[in-house]
């Protein structure tokens, strides 16, 4: 009965054990220090540190729901996954109307880059010494060829 009493105490105080404390305080300078030390001549204020979200390999259905099982144990965890959630929907749709308007732009440039290529027989190119040149038929059909590659793959 004893030893049982023992072992629970242990078990119940050994998370605290485990956390460090952690100190900020401010310099004569006036930087801010971050110490698992208390400093000496200075007055220093404790933190609180929140754990970061467990993440968990997306390799194994098991290993996902032992991570949502944790997760759920815990309502600070649940607030900050929630805010992280929406912050990352929030990235996402900025990155989906910039992949918008990126695709409009390269849409348009192959569109014009076709069109300027069946509109004439003679075609030039700007070479890289900076000169004029006229393109050959083979260039010439390359060229409309990946402008109709462009448009199938930009203008959806």
């Amino acid at each position: 009965m004893f030893k049982t009493l023992i072992l629970m105490v242990v078990v119940l105080f050994s998370s605290q054990l485990a956390a460090e404390k952690v100190y900020k305080w401010v310099d004569d300078n006036g930087q801010i220090h971050y110490s698992s030390q208390r400093p000496v001549g200075h007055e220093a204020e404790t933190m609180k540190l929140k754990k970061g979200p467990r993440i968990a390999a997306k390799t194994d259905t098991k290993a996902e729901s032992q991570a949502g099982e944790e997760s759920n144990e815990s309502a600070s965890t649940d607030a900050d996954s929630e805010a992280e959630i929406a912050a990352k929907a929030a990235a996402k749709a900025k990155l989906a109307e910039s992949d918008i308007i990126n695709n409009k732009k390269q849409c348009d440039l192959a569109r014009k880059n076709y069109n300027a290529l069946n509109a004439t027989v003679r075609v030039t190119r700007t070479n890289d010494k900076g000169e004029t040149v006229r393109m050959t038929d083979d260039e010439r059909v390359n060229a409309l060829q990946n402008a109709q590659q462009g448009i199938k793959q930009y203008c959806q």
